[in-house]
This record gives C-alpha cells, sequence and structure tokens, in this order.
C-alpha cells in the first residue's frame, strides 16, 4: 500500500490529532478553499498575502487583529508546528552559553535547540503519579521549592519554560506561577500546544489560558487543540522581559522562508473560526458533550482519570492488569484509533467533531477487550529517578558535539549519553546529551522497554 492510498483509508474513529477529526470540524471557509482545484491555492508570498514577519499583506493585517482582540503585544502564525514555534521562543530569551530552568516534560524540540545554539538546561523534577505513570500539574510550593535550590546569584538564568497543560491534560494554576517567576525577572515561555481551546472558553470551568495569566511568551498548536490542519502554530508575545526584536529575529532563522499557503490560511481560518460566535457556540457544545461521555463512562465502571482536559479520555487500563500497549493494538485492529499508549494507560483525543455515538461503542470494545485479554498481576512504573534539580554532567551543547560510539543500551551503565532518549509519542525525553547513564537512571528506562518496542533492544550513542 502507498502513503496516497493509506490517507484514505477509513477508521471507525479517529480518535488522534488533528482534532479536526480527519476534516470533520475544519472550519468552514477552510472547506470551501479545499474544494478548489488542487493546487490551486498552493501560492508564494505574493505581497498582498506577505508572511508572518511582513509589515504588510493579508497576514500581517490578521496577527495585528488577533493580537489585539486578546490585548498580546504580537502574534505570529508558524507552518512548522509548535516545535518551531517553542524553539524560536526559547533563543530569544536565552543566548549561547546562558541557562534556561525547565521541567522534565519537557518536548524534544527544547531540547534539540538547545544542543544547537549551546543553551543549558537546569530540569526541575515533577510530582509523580504511581497509579498512572503521569507528571502532576506542578505548584506553586512546588516551584518555590526549586527556586530554593538554585543559587541565583552564582547561576545566571535567561527565562523559565513551564509545560501546561501537559500532553494528557493535566494543568494547575499558571498565573501564581508566572508572578513567582516575574518576581526573579524571569521570563516565561509556556508550552499551551495542548490547551489553546481554552482561550476561547472561559466560560465552562477551564484552567485560564496562559495568555490570559500575564506569560511574556505563549505557544498554541492549532492542530492539537484547534481545529487547524497538522503543523499550523501560533505564538503569542506579552510583557517586557523578552526584546520584540530578538523574537522576530529567532522566528526568521527557523521558519521557512517558503511558508505554505494553505497552512497560513489555516492558521488565520481555525482562529477565526472560534472568534465567530455561531461556531464558538457548536464548539463549547462540544465540550460540554465530552464532560458528559467522561461522567457516563465512569458511571459505567469504565476506569478512567480525570485531567483539566475534558477532549482527552484516559483510560486506566493498568486497573485490570492490562498494559496501555495492548488495548492500543486491540482498540487499533477494531478500528477505534488512541492517541496515545503508555505502560498504564490510553488516551483517546476526542477532537471537535460530534461524538454521540462513541459512548456505546467504548463501553462495547471495553468489555470485549476485558474477556479477550490475558492479565497481568501487577502492572506498576518505576518513580523516575530525578532529582528536585539536575543539570547534566556535560554541557548539552558538547555532549551533542562530542565525538561517540554506538553500543547497546545493555552495555551503557555509567556512561554519559550522547544521544536523546525519546520514545515518541509524547516526546518527552527519558535522557539527553550529557547526562550520566548510573544504575537508578538505568533500570529505570529498562523498566519502560518492557512494553514500549521503541526501547526493545536498542542501541545508544554515548560519549
Amino acid at each position: 500500500m502507498s502513503i496516497s492510498s493509506f490517507l484514505t483509508k477509513k477508521f471507525l474513529k479517529s480518535l488522534f490529532f488533528p482534532a479536526h477529526n480527519r476534516g470533520e470540524a475544519l472550519p468552514n471557509k477552510l472547506v470551501k478553499l479545499l474544494k478548489n482545484p488542487p493546487g490551486y491555492w498552493d501560492l508564494p508570498e505574493l505581497p498582498e498575502i506577505g508572511s508572518p514577519l511582513s509589515q504588510s499583506g493579508l497576514i500581517s493585517k490578521s496577527q495585528r487583529e488577533f493580537s489585539d482582540k486578546f490585548g498580546a503585544k504580537g502574534c505570529f502564525f508558524g507552518v512548522n508546528g509548535a516545535s518551531g514555534l517553542i524553539q524560536s521562543a526559547l533563543i530569544a530569551m536565552a543566548s549561547p552559553g546562558e541557562t534556561i530552568l525547565m521541567p522534565r516534560n519537557v518536548h524534544i524540540s527544547v531540547i534539540k535547540i538547545c544542543a544547537m545554539q549551546n543553551i543549558n538546561p537546569i530540569f526541575f523534577d515533577l510530582e509523580f503519579s504511581s497509579e498512572t505513570g503521569h507528571y502532576k500539574p506542578i505548584t506553586k510550593i512546588w516551584l518555590k521549592n526549586i527556586f530554593k535550590k538554585i543559587n541565583f546569584n552564582e547561576k545566571k538564568i535567561a527565562g523559565v519554560i513551564l509545560v501546561s497543560p501537559s500532553y494528557h491534560g493535566y494543568a494547575g494554576d499558571l498565573e501564581s506561577l508566572i508572578d513567582l517567576c516575574h518576581q526573579k525577572n524571569l521570563p516565561v515561555l509556556i508550552d499551551e500546544a495542548h490547551g489553546s481551546y481554552f482561550l476561547f472558553c472561559e466560560n465552562l470551568d477551564l484552567p485560564k489560558s496562559a495568555l490570559l495569566s500575564n506569560a511574556d511568551l505563549v505557544v498554541h498548536s492549532l492542530h492539537k487543540s484547534l481545529n487547524g490542519l497538522t503543523q499550523t502554530a501560533v505564538l503569542w508575545y506579552n510583557g517586557n522581559l523578552v526584546d520584540e526584536h530578538n523574537l522576530i529575529k529567532s522566528i526568521n532563522l527557523l521558519q521557512t522562508t517558503s511558508p505554505s499557503s494553505l497552512l497560513l490560511s489555516s492558521c488565520e481560518e481555525s482562529i477565526k473560526d472560534w472568534l465567530n460566535k455561531k461556531s464558538l457556540s457548536k464548539y463549547q457544545k462540544r465540550i460540554l458533550e465530552a464532560k458528559k461521555i467522561y461522567k457516563k463512562l465512569v458511571k459505567k465502571n469504565i476506569p478512567l482519570i480525570e485531567t483539566q482536559d475534558p477532549l482527552k479520555i484516559v483510560l486506566n487500563t493498568s486497573k485490570f492488569g492490562i498494559d496501555g500497549y495492548t488495548a492500543d493494538k486491540f482498540f487499533y485492529r477494531h478500528g477505534l484509533i488512541a492517541e496515545l499508549p503508555e505502560m498504564m494507560t490510553l488516551t483517546f483525543c476526542l477532537g471537535f467533531a460530534n461524538q454521540r455515538d462513541f459512548l456505546n461503542l467504548f463501553e462495547k470494545l471495553w468489555k470485549k477487550l476485558l474477556l479477550n485479554s490475558q492479565k497481568l498481576k501487577s502492572l506498576k512504573v518505576l518513580q523516575s529517578p530525578f532529582k528536585l534539580v539536575q543539570a547534566p554532567e556535560i554541557e548539552i551543547g558538547i555532549a551533542w558535539r562530542s565525538k561517540t560510539s554506538n553500543i547497546p543500551f545493555s552495555q551503557s551503565l555509567n556512561k554519559i549519553s550522547g544521544d536523546i532518549i525519546c520514545p515518541y509519542p509524547p516526546g518527552i525525553p527519558l535522557l539527553v546529551p550529557g547526562e550520566k547513564i548510573d544504575l537508578d537512571r538505568f533500570n529505570w528506562i529498562k523498566n519502560q522497554s518492557l512494553f514500549n518496542k521503541d526501547l526493545v533492544n536498542f542501541y545508544i550513542r554515548v560519549l
């Protein structure tokens, strides 16, 4: 089968990203555009259109309108995903040799740009749930304890990255965290890739958007948590702690010089669609329906984990001795395609299409899975072996560029990693270049490999 023929394959339920559910929830204007002759809309940066960094043209006009609407200083469309804009934001905050404070559940794109730009990460660990294997949202008390571990006079911190909500939808009070950082004059970049729609739903008892919580830089994925096409994203800029000229230079460095006019149109339309009262009402109705789906499934004794994002249905398969990877294969075979399998859980993304038939189908397949699966006596995840605050033994940029040898992971004990070890998704590194593979780390990663095929008998580059 070719890629093009697979793209037309039908599934019973597509409960994965992008959140437009294979076109069902795409903005109407974008659907009309796509009905034109193939490629008709594939235009270069004509003067009338411009680019995300132009001073004039339709894109510039649209970005200004959105900035004004939400009281931001600036808004920039991106066409190489939230990753590209997160990287741009990071190098606008920190120069080579400077340090950024970041959580352990940061996305792999952050690690890559740190290696490229010689930016030094200081990682902080997060509270961990042994029941789910997931990190819990960071609290103000937790961040205060992190700050106590850092000598700010000795170590110049250029800024802080926070991830909220997480891949599964966990989110906390960002405003208090941002305020704590600002008290130390630290700019804050929020990776809100999974929470774009929070910005439009203040009346639905959802977490407050980072853009409305005084963050300096906020990145939204428009395909993960709005209804844009894959690769579309937006970067919002606020405050006075990040130099705007540096930000524009950084975006210019990492964004393509030939941005897709289709994707740029998708950036505009996916935001405009949520500013339209009629379509906003429809999407808010979908979110309320998602909350009802969760409650009904829980009443049917299906083991779900509550997070702050109602569009994520997180199934705790481990409650019944089934690992998430086994459950994922079962659901996939029956045409219900999930987003994220893990050791203890399986996460589904409801998206913004109508899911009225989801509940009965899900319950039916879950019961079938219980009848047909071999149960494991015990499933548990090991607590991650990280200190509360920890930096790589060797600077990440140096380790990235150092001469390395490729060896089986089984022989890597006490070596220094030259690799990023990162099963995907969700793109969260278990190990980064410059970190030592001590016994605790070695056993922890080995434990991950029991069920994750990406980590079975793999090789690693070490210094």
